[in-house]
């Protein structure tokens, strides 16, 4: 496999890091540049300060996208990534921002057209471009305020949390996973909404310490046991059918490694606040994603579960989601997540990092290697600053600035 960009290639097994290289190292090396470089730019530029939001992309240059639409869901990933920072200390600056996107949030990407729900994006002007509700956008949304409301314990941030969840209970989740067109048509269930609505639920339950909110992550784990994953292949399948049965097919047989480790962390964090046994889950979903997962020594987008590989594309996500899944299991007591960690780190910094701008990332690539993505995506930034923190907080190898 090679990356290509500009002319240039260089292969992927050429940084494969040694076993015996320090993880501190390298993680010193991207921690140090998310801190001094990617959070000020993106604090700064990457932020309409006229319009109290977060731009949703910036070009290869380095400029805002400034015709890009809005998307509520990269709102409030960025409300998080902010939030976060500033409290571990890497950016204190980024308070500003985070309170006023998610104050700007609510007023106007929550129900501007007078119907209950957060519409899916909206136009640079403020109008609305899409009011699809749909609960991946819901769920970040509900992620976004709680990392708000440990700023300021705002009482409109929790107030607008429980509609939200409301608003799921009574309008989405009868649906399948959301309203969209696409998804009632094809009759599809998919895991992720679900996904990211237990993480939401399960940070609510961290910052407010009411159990209104962990019994709502109980729920989703108990579809997660009974419905998404498969014991028999030690997959989580993706899509559904309306009865939550796997699509009959190949689709129904596929997994995406990035999410088997997203799913490992979250499930660490459901143990630790509930003390739910879950190594019968963590350990089989690590270990396909582990062994069937990579590809060039990349984690693929997509493997069936006879570990054929389905996809050979390769993006950013995957490999901070297998961070914070090595922080969890290296808790848990698996072996050599340090030498794992520093091996991801190398891919990141290599080939993902740092490009074509200073403060930017290369999100997406092909399967042949070919650069796919048209610009830098701000969503990603939640995922590079979550990976980022839980590698420092686990192996605590560099102190704050």
């Amino acid at each position: 496999m090679y990356i290509k960009l500009s002319g240039m290639q260089q292969s992927v097994e050429d940084v494969r890091p040694s076993i015996s290289t320090p993880v501190h190292r390298t993680l010193s090396r991207v921690k140090s540049w998310c801190i001094d470089t990617a959070l000020p730019y993106w604090g700064d530029v990457g932020f309409d300060h006229r319009a109290n939001a977060f731009h949703e992309c910036l070009e290869f240059s380095g400029e805002p996208a400034l015709a890009a639409r809005r998307r509520t869901m990269v709102q409030g990933r960025q409300v998080y990534a902010f939030a976060h920072a500033a409290k571990l200390g890497w950016f204190p600056q980024g308070i500003g921002p985070a309170i006023r996107a998610a104050e700007n949030m609510i007023k106007l990407h929550w129900s501007p057209d007078n119907q209950p729900g957060w519409v899916f994006s909206l136009h640079p002007d403020g109008t609305v471009a899409d009011a699809t509700r749909d609960m991946y956008t819901h769920a970040f949304a509900l992620y976004g305020l709680a990392w708000a409301y440990t700023l300021t314990s705002g009482r409109e941030f929790r107030k607008i949390a429980d509609q939200t969840f409301a608003f799921v209970d009574s309008c989405l989740s009868s649906t399948g996973d959301d309203l969209s067109l696409h998804n009632l048509m094809n009759r599809e269930r998919r895991q992720n909404p679900y996904m990211h609505l237990f993480e939401a639920a399960l940070t609510w339950y961290e910052v407010t310490g009411d159990s209104i909110y962990i019994h709502r992550a109980d729920e989703i784990f108990t579809l997660f046991t009974t419905r998404f994953f498969q014991p028999r292949t030690s997959i989580l399948v993706e899509y559904f059918d309306q009865a939550w049965l796997p699509i009959v097919g190949l689709k129904g047989r596929s997994f995406e490694p990035g999410h088997h480790f997203e799913w490992v962390w979250l499930l660490h964090r459901y143990r630790r606040q509930t003390g739910r046994m879950v190594s019968g889950y963590t350990e089989p979903l690590f270990s396909t994603a582990f062994e069937m997962g990579f590809v060039d020594n990349a984690i693929a987008a997509e493997v069936q579960d006879d570990a054929t590989i389905v996809s050979r594309e390769v993006r950013v996500w995957p490999c901070t989601e297998a961070l914070k899944a090595a922080a969890a299991e290296h808790e848990a007591g698996r072996e050599k997540m340090a030498q794992f960690t520093g091996r991801l780190l190398r891919i990141l910094e290599r080939h993902f990092l740092g490009q074509p701008f200073a403060a930017g990332w290369l999100d997406h690539f092909n399967s042949d290697g070919s650069l796919k993505a048209k610009s830098v995506p701000a969503s990603t930034l939640y995922h590079i600053v979550l990976g980022l923190a839980e590698a420092d907080r686990t192996f605590n190898v560099i102190p704050n600035n």
